[in-house]
């Protein structure tokens, strides 16, 4: 069992510095470039950041090993507030495989129906097989381009 955890108020600092790893790591993977991510200001990171780790809005959640091995982070849809959107989600390569990415989604879903979300929506990146199996298997089903699975 891993250790999963909300981004603390003030550690934007630890969520820039994964993030940029899972960019760089997985580039096919996010919408986001790595060499854009490295052009955004501080201000911009300590935003996005503290944003998410408080409130029940959008939450950016963390496993945790001796270093963050994985992130995922959910946003509650600002035209349909009962309904989430994951927008990043990540497991380092050395922690594929492992129950790490299960755990992550389930306490991403936990805190979705704690916070009233009754759906959760992903998009997979073309060609993401491997991704997209995976949110299958955990309960997410394809509808209009878009994956969604029911919480709460």
């Amino acid at each position: 069992m891993h250790t999963i955890r909300r981004l603390n108020l003030g550690e934007a600092a630890l969520y820039r510095k994964v993030r940029l790893e899972a960019l760089r790591e997985s580039p096919e993977a996010f919408a986001t470039s790595y060499e854009s991510a490295l052009e955004r200001s501080e201000e911009s990171w300590i935003a996005q950041a503290d944003g998410s780790s408080q409130g029940d809005d959008r939450a950016t959640f963390l496993v945790m090993g001796d270093q963050p091995i994985g992130l995922a982070g959910l946003y509650r849809d600002g035209n349909d507030p009962s309904a989430g959107e994951l927008i990043q989600m990540w497991i380092s390569p050395d922690h594929r495989g492992s129950a790490a990415a299960a755990e992550l989604l389930e306490h991403v879903f936990t805190w979705a129906a704690e916070c009233g979300m009754r759906t959760i929506r992903a998009e997979v990146t073309e060609g993401n097989t491997r991704a997209l199996r995976f949110y299958e298997k955990h309960g997410f089903r394809q509808t209009d381009g878009l994956l969604v699975k029911a919480v709460g």
